[in-house]
This record gives C-alpha cells, sequence and structure tokens, in this order.
C-alpha cells in the first residue's frame, strides 16, 4: 500500500503542475491547447539483472494517455502489461507498470518533435520457478526520450527508449514503437 499511495502522490503532483501551467496561459494563447492524446504502442522490455549473463526480453501492450499543455509541454500517463521470458530456470512475466510523466518538447517544424520524459513509475513481476511463484512490485524515478512524426492532423507515429526501474539489483527499460490520436 506504501508503495500505491507514492504513485498516486507523484500522479497528483503531476496533474496539478500542470493544471496550473494551463490556468497560467493568458494573451497570446493559443486556442489549440490544451490538447488531449491517446495512443497504443508494441513496447519491447528487457528485464537486466546485474551479474546475469543473459537478460529477459519481452513484448507487451502499453496504453498511452495525455494533455498537451502548449507547444512545448505535455503531462502524459503509461499503462502497460503483457509478455514473458524464460531463463535459469525462471519465467519472467510483467503483470503491469502504470507511471506518470512530464514531456518536454522539441517541435521540429510543424510535423515532426523530439521529447523527453521525466516521471515515476510503478512495475509489478512475477517470476515462476519450477517450485515457487514469487511476485513483487517496484517503483523508481523513470526518464526517457522519443520522437514523433505527424501522418495526418490528427494521427502520429511515436517511437521512444524509457528507463522505468533502476535498482541496485537490476534494470528494466522499454523501447515502444505506436501510434498517437490526438484530439
Amino acid at each position: 500500500m506504501k508503495v500505491s499511495a507514492k504513485a498516486l502522490a507523484v500522479a497528483s503532483a503531476l496533474l496539478m503542475s500542470g493544471a496550473v501551467h494551463a490556468q497560467s496561459f493568458g494573451v497570446g494563447y493559443d486556442a489549440g491547447y490544451p490538447q488531449g492524446y491517446v495512443g497504443a504502442d508494441a513496447m519491447a522490455w528487457t528485464l537486466d539483472l546485474d551479474g546475469a549473463d543473459e537478460s529477459f526480453d519481452a513484448v507487451g501492450l502499453r496504453l498511452v494517455a495525455g494533455m498537451k499543455l502548449d507547444e512545448y509541454l505535455a503531462v502524459e500517463f503509461h499503462g502497460a502489461t503483457g509478455g514473458s521470458d524464460s531463463h535459469y530456470g525462471s519465467d519472467i512475466e510483467l503483470d503491469y507498470l502504470v507511471g506518470g510523466y512530464l514531456k518536454g518538447i522539441v517541435p521540429l517544424g510543424s510535423s515532426a518533435r523530439l521529447f523527453g520524459l521525466l516521471g515515476y513509475s510503478e512495475v509489478k513481476l512475477t517470476e515462476t520457478t519450477a517450485f515457487a511463484n514469487y511476485s513483487g512490485r517496484d517503483d523508481d524515478i523513470s526518464f526517457g526520450a522519443g520522437a514523433e512524426f505527424d501522418v495526418s492532423d490528427s494521427l502520429a507515429i511515436s517511437a521512444d527508449a524509457t528507463r522505468y526501474l533502476s535498482q541496485a539489483e537490476y534494470d528494466l527499460d522499454a523501447y515502444s514503437v505506436g501510434l498517437r490520436y490526438r484530439f
């Protein structure tokens, strides 16, 4: 419960900062903002255990929802699940990943953007062996970078690399490609 409370507190802080930023628009405010968006990605995740020769690699599904506050800033939320890999007699499965992020945006002309993500994530993994099942949640500060390319007025292709967890014993990274629909 303590971990979930931390994740809720960070998500609330991100929402509040977005709301304050959105209310700070005055004269010269572009009527196109704030702008909501949703998306779905194929997410290739990698769990690197310290001291292990091989990593656990799988592909899952990530859903994204966000609010672009202006040309340079957005608030974004990720939810992901799926994928498992086996090594050393263990099967690791991604039960869920949730997180909230501030998204800094650098426009590259009118139809392309680079972006950086900084936020907080909670992840639950399950390990299954021949003898038992182990399940655990962990949370950490997360960061990533990516690019978006518009294919129409409301549709874009997005790709990013994100480090969701960096712990003493392991790192969880993801590489995602998908579509974003702006409304």
